[in-house]
């Protein structure tokens, strides 16, 4: 009963300080706001950040098929729930960074964030990715990639990265190439689609926003996340367990 109460904690907390972040706001200033003081180029349109409401929805999902497969088999991984524990107080403490705009910590914490959920990633088997057992921690590990391309993409422009001798939007483009690699990665020996399609609907967004203002950047979003829609469609390999 202990690690029901803990999960569903874990998942309260991070809601509701997510929402204080924006509403209160923490340190008077939304998340969003700090994301539009700086001229960044790897930030999607607003409206892919509802991705949020569904990967709240889902996780509550998932911990309620937690509690029901605990109370028909008494069987919870202590190591799953701890690892969700831990997640929420990475993300916790990453908005609080944000917030106070300590960006260098508020990476850090991102990146445990990720490390952290690769890890509960990881305890499911690869087939078992349903709607309660890990197709949600897939989505949520999708996003928190993004974001951590997102956060670096805004600490080095904080600090006034030079790009050695590299403009915005080429380094842009090769951030999009490493996060398709990512997600193909996964694909390929995880044989997971979510992930892929959380990829391509941030590729998506990034296109909406630049249009035709930085058309090398649109171009490469477009066509990278064509590249992914065909890594979901014929990428078959089910790998060894």
């Amino acid at each position: 009963m202990v690690k029901i109460i803990l999960l569903i904690l874990s998942l309260i907390a991070t809601i509701t300080v997510h929402i204080l972040a924006n509403t209160l706001p923490i340190n008077g200033q939304t998340t969003v706001s700090i994301l539009n003081r700086l001229p960044i180029f790897f930030t999607p349109a607003h409206y892919v950040f509802c991705i949020w409401f569904i990967i709240y929805l889902l996780l509550v999902c998932w911990i309620w098929n937690s509690i029901k497969e605990y109370s028909a088999m008494r069987q919870l991984p202590l190591k799953r729930v701890l690892l969700f524990a831990f997640t929420s107080i990475f993300q916790i403490a990453w908005i609080l960074f944000w917030h106070f705009e300590l960006f260098h910590y508020s990476l850090i914490s991102m990146i445990a964030l990720l490390g952290t959920l690769f890890l509960l990633y990881i305890t499911y088997p690869v087939l078992q990715q349903n709607w309660m057992s890990r197709l949600p921690i897939s989505i949520y590990f999708g996003w928190i990639f993004i974001m951590t391309f997102i956060n670096l993409d805004y600490l080095l422009t904080y600090y006034e990265f030079s790009g050695l001798g590299i403009t915005k939007s080429l380094w842009t483009v090769i951030f999009l190439t490493i996060a398709t690699a990512i997600a193909l990665h996964f694909r390929y020996h995880f044989a997971d689609r979510a992930i892929v399609i959380v990829f391509i609907w941030a590729f998506l967004g990034l296109a909406v926003r630049h249009m035709f203002n930085e058309l090398l950047i649109s171009t490469a979003s477009i066509f990278l996340s064509s590249v992914l829609v065909v890594g979901i469609l014929f990428i078959k390999k089910t790998p060894s367990k």
